[in-house]
């Protein structure tokens, strides 16, 4: 049949359907080609979740589509790689509604590097022995960004992703493009100038570097010398995100962290929205408690500065002292009197022997002494009385300085929320929320009307 479509093409009169032309090119080619021998490198190398493998082979001039089913695939993953070349056994087979034809592949065996492979072992052999994918050499990803920088081309896919993720991971971090080719001629002088220029400007803390999938010749700007070593001289964190999972270059190598994709990359730039949601309830759960123990321990020695106070009242200190003041007064009295009969005996033992007039003389002296004792020991316990009282209104005047009620008679205020909690920061409160506002004398319902930064 097909034969006879060659022969009678000249003939105007004879017309066939697309669907017998493609009919007859499918019998004719899988009837020649069902069993050959087919040599070349591998590229955009594919591995489904269905299990299958899907390949190009390529060679300088062309390019065929090849595909390995899962009861193959699972002898030979291990040999499909892009840039790996490789001789393959396989039929042809045409789908003849697209008029498509592929290579069915049965078996493979590797045929030899290919360039592009040999050259990227080269180089990575080269700057690995150079120590830049050394781990000393990474430098920490900030947890939370302030501004992320985004090395790509405007039109890439990946861009798309990386903003849909980071619109919803980390909507509040502001994003720079550093725009560039990702793949093509000069690509990767433009890729490490855009690097090289973010470091300029230095706008940003994290640099994404970032490309959709690709076969290996569409992602070697990033395996090129120049964009590897501005990747190591950068001194903003960098992030790389190249192709899919599979795909991996020499500048994943040297980043500071590589991740399997764009979007993962995205989503590897910072903390979610959630976590840090989660984060900051736990902050505020132990500020809570840092507070109420607080409130507690201040409470706790204001009870006890009170109980203090309360039993070194001056009145009752003066009581107490009064107390202790009247059994030594009894007690003086009870001495002197005991000193005056004894003395009183020893002159009446004596007034025989002693003149009447030596004898007044005599208790007149005894007397003053007494008198000047019980003098000097009233001035001792007055003194005694007047410092401790002196130490204690000291106290009772640190105590009332310290007064959060002396704070408020000088002026100042203290502004509670509906929960009563203390507002101590701008970020507490929203416009028109209603607070209490606590002075010396009263409490002052007040309405936010508007926040100001100071």
């Amino acid at each position: 049949m097909f034969d006879g479509i060659i022969r009678e093409r000249h003939q105007a009169s004879q017309v066939y359907s697309v669907s017998t032309l493609n009919l007859a090119i499918r019998d004719q080619l899988e009837g020649q080609f069902f069993y050959c021998l087919v040599e070349g490198e591998v590229s955009n190398a594919a591995f489904p979740q269905s299990g299958h493998i899907y390949f190009n082979l390529k060679d300088d001039g062309a390019v065929i589509k090849a595909v390995i089913w899962r009861s193959q695939a699972i002898l030979y993953r291990g040999l499909i790689a892009s840039g790996q070349k490789v001789r393959v056994t396989g039929k042809i087979t045409v789908y003849a509604p697209r008029g498509e034809y592929q290579l069915i592949v049965s078996r493979v065996e590797e045929a030899g590097k290919g360039d592009l492979h040999l050259q990227f072992e080269a180089l990575k052999q080269q700057l690995a022995r150079e120590g830049l994918f050394n781990t000393e050499f990474k430098k920490e990803i900030p947890r939370n960004p302030q501004r992320i920088g985004i090395v790509t081309s405007k039109t890439a896919a990946a861009l798309q992703d990386v903003l849909n993720v980071l619109s919803e991971h980390r909507p509040d971090i502001p994003l720079i493009l550093y725009e560039t080719k990702v793949q093509g001629e000069n690509a990767g002088n433009e890729i490490a100038a855009a690097i090289a220029r973010a470091n300029h400007e230095d706008e940003c803390d994290l640099l994404l570097v970032i490309r959709g999938g690709g076969s290996i010749e569409d992602l070697w700007a990033f395996n090129e010398e120049i964009v590897v070593r501005a990747i190591f001289a950068s001194s903003i964190p960098i992030i790389t995100g190249i192709g899919h999972e599979t795909d991996m270059t020499i500048a994943d190598f040297v980043a500071d962290l590589r991740a399997p994709t764009p979007s993962i990359a995205a989503k590897n730039s910072s903390q979610s929205r959630n976590e840090l949601l989660q984060l900051l309830g736990e902050f505020d759960g132990q500020l809570r408690y840092l507070i109420e123990k607080k409130q507690q321990t201040v409470q706790q020695n204001m009870m006890m500065l009170l109980h203090r106070l309360r039993t070194k009242e001056p009145k009752l200190r003066l009581v107490q002292f009064q107390g202790m003041l009247s059994p030594l007064k009894e007690r003086l009295r009870e001495i002197v009197t005991k000193r005056f009969i004894e003395t009183r005996f020893a002159f009446q033992a004596l007034d025989s022997r002693l003149d009447a007039r030596y004898l007044m003389n005599v208790f007149n002296a005894r007397q003053k002494s007494l008198q000047e004792l019980s003098r000097r020991l009233e001035v001792a316990m007055v003194s005694q009385q007047t410092k401790k009282v002196q130490v204690f209104m000291g106290q009772v005047e640190k105590l009332h300085v310290l007064s959060p009620l002396t704070t408020l008679l000088r002026g100042y205020s203290m502004a509670t929320n509906e929960r009563g909690e203390v507002v101590k920061s701008i970020t507490q409160v929203q416009p028109y929320q209603a607070l209490k506002l606590q002075v010396s004398d009263g409490v002052i319902d007040v309405e936010v009307k508007g926040i100001n930064l100071i």
